[in-house]
């Protein structure tokens, strides 16, 4: 029996389960007495011991056991207890639902994959969908499981029953009601529709969770149902009843929930149902118990559905107005803003209904008015209309609720405690209906007030209130009662005039039409008592409210304009300065005039007048200082719902425009447009003639409709029709330029950018009012007068106005009138390049859709023939542009968009095929695209231009767009990353930085500034929290080409950058990570990342002390370091041992540089052995390996340092890993540390190991060193005694591990102050170990060797330093006297033989120590620079002083007393130690070795100073001056006496430095030393060196070298003719410093001497040679006087012409090309004559050498440059007569003549082509001897016809009229059988080129019909050749010209019959090809 089932014989398992609470103790105990007492041996199963009651009673309890073990299945414990069930009474088989009810909230689990595996479920049950899983042993998906509740209804009612059972049985759990609420959830959302069925069922569990007890409510249960039930609302209807059980049901559980979340879910109920009559009482009392209900209503009021709860809710709440809790809460609810209005109607009804009701009480009544005066207040419309609805439906109640109303404004002031009942009395009977009560309720109130002061009236705002809301009174007796004592109202209604103006404005409102008898009683009261008494913003107020709206003359109106104006009059006309006579100043007179003018139509009388107010008005507000203040009160009054008042404001508004001008103009014009905000223009008579009143600016006939209509839509309509047009008459600003395709017009201030933004809205305000078609086109009309010539210019700004929805139904319509705008100007030479709007053109054609596109395509089609009428005069300006307006005519743009982007790559993307004009071409057409989004502002077209052009390859993209990259990047860079697309789009921003793409690596490479933009971007984009778009395109364009293309230091530099953002910004890590993972492919690019991060670790080599300080600590670059190591310790890498040892050496400089237990060290750690790894599993074959190659004892120094497990273990792999590798090495490094320490104590024992160690130094090495200090005071016995002593540690060293070696003796040796000066003697003791190894290794092998004692040596303070460098060299010197005199009996420390040294002899012994020592001082001893003289420099110069000596020994006479090796030694560390030093005590130094008077010693001084010096700063080099001059008195000194070869060699190099960075006060000393550099120049042996400071001294030293000039000249020519080419450089150099210093020193002789040199050495086959002497004539050419240069090139040819030699002409011209170049004009013309007999002797020479003719033709058109026609013509003429006059015969003249000729048309393009006069007839007479077969010369055949093909391209229809290309014409298509039968093969291509050129520059019809049938007539030759290429050539003219030649169809149909039916094969199958050719022009020509 299993172990587990006798754990379960005893219940202490199951006692101990967590379900055991207080509350199921009992019921556990008994349950678990059955269910888990022991099995006896007979019990096999339950049905051999139970009978049917017994089993379903087990079955109740293992029902009820399992619901107790529901929370608690994940705990091990509940697996063995169902691990017992299972086997005790197989309820897998038994129990299956009840199985289930525990495992299917834990449906995703693995426990059910296991569970379900074993449950017994038959087929085709309700869980036998659970078969497949159960099969699979996979859990089941929710959607799975969702998927089969949907289908089956059981197994849904079973998982909503869940959660409801387990709540009644107190069982829930986290796991059932989330699994509840999910899957539940989904089955609602899943299911289309919910029968009543399913709701049956679904609808009471939801509710369950929320009928729990007070404190049984679960907060997550009830959220819960919350969900669910918003869920079922929105998918079915539920009844009235079932809504308010819901709500019902919610309500007392919100106090366990947030509010925000109870309203929100309570809203989302309600919203999809019936709107609910209202809430029960329970559910209103529980809501106002809610905590800040108020704060959470006022908040959901904006969401949608909130109406179908607040309105039941106001409902509730105004029944219950006596409670204060609903009165606050409808208080909130009225003052929410967003509130629906549909709710305040409801609450006005409500509220309404109790104000108006006698019989209501009294506190409700005053609740009720004081809650409707709060809504008077915020909603006084809707209050309006309730009380009007109200009234229809009840008469009885209309004067109550009017009174009501009026009183409003007194609620709140009657219960006052301060009022008496009479004031209560009286304030009541004020509001009576009865208006003689209120009459002389307002008699008494006046009278009250009579005489008082405002202070001793009591219940003042009672009373103001009260006399306030009469003002609205319509009864006149109680207007002249409350009126009739100005001066007792007067002070009480100017305490607070708006409250009083706020009144009678409402009351002059809803009067509609006011009785001029109240009118007169207000405004005569206003205008005579009340205006004086109150301030100038209170007049103001008066006036625009009160008196402006009577203001216009109207015919229903005409009396109450009169009164108001006489009122104005008689009171207010004089009163100076306030707002009334700033606006009404002279109008009174207008008025006054009308009134005069009897007998004349009232109309016209009042509209004039109207206008003439209007434009007085306009006059004042412009002459006012307060003139923008009134400008915002007309505005305001164009908005004001008065019909009256908006009238006068527009008529005010138009006399504004007409009179205003300039930025006022505009912006009025702006503001009116915006308060009109009309989409179209309506509501009139189009076929009416008023607009014919529009074209006069003074036409006023429209206002009639103000006077006979004032009411009327009509008369507003054409008022503001009035004002458009006057808008559209507004001229464009003069002073500005208008950038009409901005897109930023309308949000802009400037004032160009808003009259652009104001003509595009009149444009599309016309354009839109398809309705009227007559007033549209009135409106353009006056529209495109204004614009004038911009018209073009502003419709394209409409059509490329982007995604703008304003303008996007005038965009077609726009293009139309484009196309009729230059169908108008085809023909009118007015100068205008129309071709400018093509790039604009591009957006439309991208248009998806087909009218905006199809639009595009007629302007174009437009350009393209006004550029055949108008090309001769703009083909010079715009060639490339032309063409490519030619070809912008595909009928595919039309009906796919995105063809224009394949159009453009298949013109403009660059193919290998193409020829160099094609390169340009393409290349200029690019370029003028893209320039137009450097130039445009609207991204609109930015963005087409640049979508169009986003596969075409060409580094003009980059060139052309740096610029704007470099704006938007400097833009976004300083703005936070999320706002990167704040100056620009996201589109423009990702299309502009794909501009980075392969074809810009190039020019990325050449130029720093784009390449410095470039990392600027990728900091800028790739930063945290830019969005993706732009990153992306960056990081496709670096991986697509762009990285591959980059340079070395390019590519570094970029990984660093992408290094530096990516450990900077965690976010971009991931487009950081997948870039850098995918470019790291090179080794040398890794490696040089890694050296560059690394941390800086020991010095392993030489070379490692002199690297450039890093300016970064480790702890900076460790970031960068975490995420390069991440890359490769993630990615597969090249296997390459030069790689795994950098890795190894990073490794080791982390293990070494970094503390372990810093953040992220074990993590790089482990990635670096992980990159390690990856790298070595790729080497296949095992190399032999030294075991320093891989050092595997770094992987040991990070076992014993690392205190992280998962590092041990990891490294203990990779030594495994790489044992193959280098087996050797693991024994060497790996084998020591398990011996030494033991394998099971090894990455644990090490800090007690070494702390034993320590202990045991400090306990006996004081003891020992102080007894030695006793018996010896002398140092060198000090030393002597002490050195068995210390051999124990010296040999013990390479036994002490390597990472502790270090670390023992320098503090054993380096900070013990007893010990301290026994470190010289422990560094000899080391170095004699070593001494004959470290005498014959290299300096990095040296460097190995002595990194113990240079360690010990080096972390030691600086005085001891000093002193063991003295006495390791007085060592030294002890030692080489025993060397030199064996029988010295002085002692000496290094005596004797040391371990394997017994076979040498003692003098090799002592030399080798002595070597050994002084090399050591030579690497360790690190001089400092003290800030201040002290007792370093002494110390220091002490050292020096003992190397000196060593170095300046006498040599031995033996072999045994040899010391020049030790000598040797003493002068390279010498070297070393003055390499260090500081600059002064270098030079010093320097200066005190050259005194010595050892060549030795001497030369390497010099060495020094000539390396070191070039690395002296440029602040630190003035300082030394004093001393470099001391020094050029030794050298020159030096140079005068010294013949030693090296130390003179060195001299030179030291001049040449010191030349380089020569400072004032030196050039004397160093002019000085010019002789002797120029006498050692012609010594072999210091040649090099000499000219090597001459090349320094000759630029620096510039004019003071003019007396050797020639000399020097000489000197360096006769060493360029020699054969040393190592000396070329640097002669070289010298003629280079001598022509940019003293260009105006050379003279004839030097040039000549130049130029004879170039011509020399031109037939040389060396490249550098080449590329120098071509170099050396540029500067030679570029600075030499033209003066000078020119007649002495010229004076050169005689002799060279006599030589004939082709090379050295060719050389020749070629100097005089770039001369040539260089000259001035005045110079090349006076020596015209000459150079040019000069050409013609040359052309003679040269026409049998090409690359000579070339070099000629180059300068002849060089020459040619600097001439003007009337200069060239005579020479034309004169190259004519000898090509074709002089020597007919000469047939290379004529070849020459057409290369040259050539040339000039490619250069000169269409300037030659005129020059064709002189050639037409001998070109045809040639042509015609070639017919005849008289010539047979090839090269004058193509000449001619390539010739003839350009002329023919580059004419601008001036030279190639109708008459000449007819005469050419035959002779050319002769030549179809001269190529075939002279065998031209070369020449066909050519010929059809010009058959090409000479068809697309014919016009005549009749001319191309005898070309073509001239060329087709070939087609019957009898040699078949001829009727091949002859078909040949029909085709490609087909091809190229079909468009003009398909009206010869027919007869050419005919000759491909005829040819279809040849004998020969290849005849007929090029007679199908040309059938194609026409077929694809003309359709099928079968029938012709």
């Amino acid at each position: 029996m299993p172990l587990s089932i006798h754990l379960f014989w005893s219940t202490d398992l199951v006692e101990n389960l967590p379900f055991r609470t207080s509350s199921l103790v009992e019921k556990q105990t008994s349950m678990t007495s059955r269910l888990f007492m022991p099995w006896e041996p007979g019990q096999r199963n339950r049905s051999d011991v139970a009978s049917r009651e017994a089993i379903e009673e087990l079955d109740k309890a293992i029902e009820e056991f399992l619901w107790l073990l529901s929370p608690y299945l994940m705990e091990p414990p509940a697996g063995k207890v169902l691990e017992w069930l299972v086997r005790r009474f197989r309820i897998n088989e038994f129990n299956v639902e009840a199985i289930l009810t525990l495992f299917l909230p834990y449906h995703e689990s693995p426990h059910f994959a296991k569970m379900v595996t074993i449950l017994q479920i038959k087929k085709n049950s309700t869980w036998s969908f659970l078969l497949p899983y159960k099969s699979a042993a996979q859990n089941v998906p929710r959607v799975s499981l969702v998927t089969e509740m949907l289908k089956n209804t059981d197994v849904a009612r079973f998982v909503a029953s869940l959660l409801p059972y387990a709540l009644k049985k107190g069982l829930s759990h986290r796991v059932l009601i989330a699994f509840n609420a999910a899957t539940l959830h989904d089955f609602i959302k899943r299911s289309k529709s919910l029968n009543e069925g399913t709701v049956a069922y679904l609808l009471p569990a939801l509710l369950e969770p929320l009928q729990q007890k007070r404190k049984k409510l679960s907060k997550d249960a009830v959220i819960g149902s919350y969900i669910l039930l918003a869920s079922l609302s929105q998918k079915c209807e539920l009844s009235s009843s079932a809504l308010k059980v819901v709500v019902g049901s919610m309500a007392p559980c919100a106090h366990v929930v947030r509010g925000d979340q109870f309203i929100s879910s309570l809203i989302a109920i309600c919203e999809p149902q019936p709107e609910l009559e209202g809430f029960t009482d329970g559910t209103l009392k529980t809501m106002l118990r809610i905590p800040h209900i108020k704060d959470e209503l006022s908040s959901g009021a904006s969401w949608v559905g909130s109406e179908k709860v607040l309105s039941p809710l106001v409902k509730g709440l105004s029944n219950r107005l006596e409670d204060a809790a609903s009165t606050t809460l409808l208080e909130a609810i009225i003052a929410t803003p967003t509130t629906p209005l549909s709710v305040i109607e409801i609450l006005i009804t409500s509220l309404l209904n109790i104000a108006v009701k006698p019989e209501a009480e009294t506190q409700s009544l005053l609740i009720s008015r004081h809650l409707l005066s709060l809504i008077q207040q915020r909603h006084p419309n809707l209050l309006q209309k309730s009380t009007e609805a109200l009234s229809e439906d009840d008469e009885s109640v209309k004067e109550a609720i009017e009174q009501l109303i009026i009183s409003l404004s007194t609620v709140g002031l009657v219960s006052g405690q301060t009022s008496t009942r009479e004031g209560i009395d009286m304030v009541l009977a004020s509001a009576n209906a009865d208006a003689k009560v209120r009459t002389m309720a307002i008699k008494e109130l006046v009278e009250s007030i009579t005489g008082k002061d405002l202070s001793s009236i009591q219940d003042i705002e009672t009373i103001r209130s009260v006399l306030v809301a009469r003002v609205q009174d319509s009864n006149t007796e109680v207007l002249e009662a409350l009126y009739e004592n100005p001066a007792a109202i007067t002070p009480l209604f100017a305490s607070e005039p708006k409250e009083y103006l706020s009144s009678l404005s409402l009351a002059m409102a809803s009067q509609g039409k006011p009785k001029r008898n109240i009118l007169r009683l207000h405004l005569t009261y206003l205008a005579s008592s009340f205006w004086t008494s109150t301030d100038s913003s209170t007049q103001e107020e008066i006036f625009h409210q009160i008196f402006f709206p009577f203001l216009l003359f109207s015919k229903s109106r005409q009396k109450t304009a009169e009164l108001v104006w006489d009122i104005f009059g008689t009171h207010l006309s004089q009163s100076v300065g306030s707002s009334i006579t700033e606006w009404l100043a002279g109008c009174e007179a207008f008025v006054k005039a009308e009134a005069a003018s009897e007998g004349k139509d009232s109309v016209d009388l009042m509209n004039q007048t109207n206008f003439n107010v209007a434009a007085k008005i306009a006059e004042n507000i412009m002459s006012s200082d307060r003139f923008s203040a009134h400008l915002d009160s007309v505005i305001s009054k164009l908005q004001d719902c008065h019909p009256y008042v908006k009238l006068m404001g527009y008529l005010i508004a138009l006399a504004l425009i007409k009179k205003l001008s300039g930025g006022h103009q505009i912006e009025i014009a702006h503001k009116i447009l915006g308060v009109m905000a009309i989409d179209q223009l309506s509501g009139i008579d189009d076929m009416s003639q008023e607009h014919l009143t529009l074209d006069s600016t003074g036409d006023i006939s429209l206002g009639k409709y103000i006077i006979t209509k004032p009411n009327s839509t009509t008369a507003l309509n054409w008022l503001q029709i009035s004002v458009i047009a006057a808008i559209s008459r507004i001229p464009k600003p003069t002073d500005l330029v208008l950038d009409w395709v901005s897109e930023s017009a309308s949000g802009s201030i400037e004032r160009g950018h808003r009259y652009v933004s104001l003509m595009r809205t009149i444009y599309q305000l016309a354009n839109a009012s398809t309705t009227l078609p007559v007033l549209s086109t009135t409106l353009l009309q006056i529209l495109f007068v204004a614009l004038k010539d911009d018209a073009l210019a502003f419709l394209a700004g409409i059509w490329s106005a982007g995604s703008k929805e304003d303008l996007k139904d005038s965009k077609a319509i726009s293009l139309l009138h484009a196309a009729a705008f230059l169908e108008a100007h085809i023909l009118e030479d007015d100068g205008v390049d129309f071709q400018t709007t093509l790039p604009t053109l591009l957006v439309p054609l991208q248009n998806p859709d087909p009218e905006v596109c199809q639009g595009a395509l007629e302007c174009i089609s437009r350009i393209r023939i006004w550029l055949i009428v108008n090309f001769p005069r703009f083909i010079d300006s715009t060639p490339s542009t032309a063409r490519a307006t030619e070809r912008y005519t595909p009928r595919p743009l039309c009906k796919r968009p995105a063809y224009l982007k394949v159009f453009h790559e298949e013109h403009l993307g660059r193919t290998k095929a193409d020829k160099k004009r094609d390169v340009d071409y393409k290349y200029r057409v690019v370029c003028y695209l893209l320039s137009h989004v450097n130039a445009l502002s609207s991204e609109t077209v930015q963005n087409a231009l640049l979508k169009s052009t986003a596969t075409i390859t060409n580094k003009a993209r980059i060139q052309i767009l740096l610029p704007t990259i470099q704006a938007i990047t400097e833009k976004t860079s300083s703005m936070p990353s999320t706002e990167v697309f704040a100056p620009v789009s996201e589109e423009f921003t990702t299309r502009i930085l794909s501009c980075f793409d392969s074809a810009a690596a190039v020019y990325l490479n050449e130029a720093a500034a784009a390449w410095d933009l470039f990392l600027q971007t990728i900091r800028t984009y790739l930063r945290s929290g830019t969005p993706l778009p732009p990153q992306q395109a960056l990081v496709h364009s670096i991986e697509n080409g762009l990285f591959v293309y980059l340079s070395q230091q390019r590519r570094i530099a970029l990984c660093e950058v992408l290094l530096e953002v990516g450990s900077q910004d965690s976010s971009a890590q991931s487009l950081s990570r997948h870039v850098l993972a995918s470019v790291l492919v090179d080794v040398p690019l890794i490696i040089h990342l890694l050296e560059s991060l690394a941390p800086a670790g020991p010095l392993s080599s030489p070379r490692a002390s002199k690297r450039v300080k890093m300016t970064e600590s480790p702890e900076d670059t460790l970031p960068r370091l975490s995420l390069l190591v991440e890359i490769l310790g993630t990615k597969s890498l090249p296997g390459s041992l030069d790689l795994i040892t950098h890795l190894l050496d990073t490794l080791s400089k982390i293990v070494q540089a970094l503390p372990p237990t810093q953040a992220d060290v074990s993590y790089i750690e482990q990635l670096l052995m992980s990159a390690v790894e990856s790298a070595a599993s790729k080497i296949n074959e095992v190399p032999n390996l030294s075991p320093s190659v891989i050092r595997l004892d770094i992987l040991v120094e990070v076992i014993r340092v690392s205190g992280n497990p998962q590092t041990f273990h990891q490294a203990l792999l990779l030594i495994a890993s790489l044992a193959r590798l280098a087996p050797d090495s693991v024994l060497y490094n790996v084998m020591p540390v398990f011996t030494f320490m033991g394998s099971n104590v090894f990455h644990r024992d090490d800090s007690y190991s070494f702390k034993v160690v320590q202990q045991t130094i400090d306990g006996i090495v004081p003891v020992m060193v102080s007894s030695l200090k006793e018996n010896h005071s002398q140092p060198l016995d000090l030393y002597v005694a002490s050195k068995e002593f210390l051999r124990v540690f010296t040999d013990a060293a390479n036994h002490i591990p390597r990472h502790r070696r270090n670390k023992l003796f320098l503090c054993t040796f380096g900070r013990r102050p007893r010990l301290s000066r026994l470190l010289g003697t422990v560094c000899m003791l080391l170095l004699e170990k070593s001494a004959n190894r470290i005498v014959r290794q290299s300096p990095e092998e040296v460097q190995n060797s002595l990194s113990l004692p240079a360690s010990v040596f080096q972390h030691s303070s600086y005085e001891l330093q000093v002193h063991t460098a003295i006495e390791i060299l007085n060592e030294s010197q002890r030692i080489v006297t025993h060397i030199t005199d064996p029988k010295s009996g002085q002692p000496i420390f290094l005596e004797g033989n040391a371990d394997g040294d017994h076979s040498a002899p003692s003098s090799s012994l002592l030399r080798r120590r002595a070597q050994a020592l002084i090399i050591f001082v030579g690497y360790a001893f690190k001089p400092k620079a003290p800030a201040s003289t002290s007792s370093h420099e002494s110390s220091t110069s002490t050292v020096i002083a003992r190397l000196i000596t060593l170095a300046t020994l006498p040599e031995g006479a033996s072999n045994e007393t040899k010391i020049d090796e030790i000598s040797e030694a003493a002068r390279s560390s010498m070297n070393k130690l003055l390499g260090s030093m500081s600059v002064v005590n270098f030079i010093e130094a320097v200066q005190t070795m050259l005194d010595s008077g050892d060549a030795k010693v001497q030369a390497g001084a010099l060495e020094l100073l000539a390396k070191r010096l070039p690395d002296v700063s440029a602040k630190t080099r003035p300082g030394i001056t004093g001393s470099i001059v001391n020094i050029l008195t030794a050298i020159k000194n030096l140079l005068t006496i010294q013949k030693e070869g090296q130390v003179v060699i060195y001299a030179f190099q030291a001049l040449k430095s010191i030349a380089t960075t020569i400072c004032p006060g030196e050039e004397g000393s160093l002019t000085d030393i010019v002789p002797f550099v120029l006498s050692a120049t012609k010594e072999r042996l210091y040649a090099g060196a000499a000219l090597g400071a001459l090349s320094s001294m000759s630029v620096k030293l510039g004019p003071r070298t003019i007396p050797f000039f020639r000399t020097i000249i000489s000197q360096s020519i006769a060493v360029l003719r020699g054969n040393d080419t190592d000396l070329f450089e640097d002669a070289f150099a010298i003629l280079h410093g001598l022509l940019l210093t003293i260009p105006t020193f050379w003279g004839s002789s030097e040039v000549t001497q130049v130029v004879f040199l170039c011509m020399d050495e031109s037939s040389s086959t060396s490249k550098p040679l080449e590329s120098a002497l071509s170099s050396l004539a540029k500067s030679l050419a570029k600075r030499t006087p033209a003066k000078v240069l020119l007649p002495t090139l010229l004076d050169m040819w005689q002799p060279l012409q006599s030589s004939r030699n082709l090379a050295k002409i060719s050389a020749y011209f070629e100097v005089l090309s770039r001369a040539l170049q260089h000259a001035d004009r005045p110079t090349v013309l006076e020596y015209l004559r000459i150079s040019f007999k000069n050409f013609l002797e040359a052309l003679d020479i040269v026409k049998i050498n090409d690359e000579a003719q070339s070099r000629v033709i180059s300068a002849f058109k060089e020459l040619t440059v600097k001439l003007n026609e009337a200069a060239f013509k005579p020479l034309f003429r004169r190259l004519y007569d000898w090509a074709f006059v002089e020597d007919t015969n000469d047939t290379a003249r004529k070849v020459v003549f057409g290369h040259l000729y050539t040339s000039l048309l490619d250069f000169f393009k269409g300037l030659m082509v005129p020059y064709m006069t002189f050639l037409l007839q001998p070109f045809s007479d040639i042509l015609a001897s070639f017919t005849t077969l008289k010539s047979d010369n090839f090269e004058l055949w193509s000449s001619i016809v390539q010739i003839l093909t350009r002329t023919l391209n580059f004419d601008d229809g001036g030279f190639w009229r109708d008459d000449k290309l007819r005469e050419i014409s035959v002779p050319l298509t002769e030549q179809i059988e001269v190529c075939v039968k002279a065998n031209f093969a070369d020449g066909k291509a050519q010929l059809q080129d010009c058959f090409a050129a000479l068809v697309e520059s014919v016009i005549d019809d009749t001319l191309l019909k005898t070309i073509n049938l001239n060329i087709l007539m070939h087609t019957r030759s009898e040699d078949a050749r001829v009727r091949i290429f002859a078909l040949a050539s029909s085709e490609a003219l087909w091809r190229v010209n079909g468009g003009k030649l398909i009206g010869f169809v027919a007869e050419t149909a005919t000759f491909i019959a005829e040819c279809g039916e040849d004998e020969n094969d290849l005849v007929v199958k090029e007679s199908f090809k040309l059938k194609d050719a026409v077929e694809s022009v003309a359709g099928k020509i079968d029938g012709l």
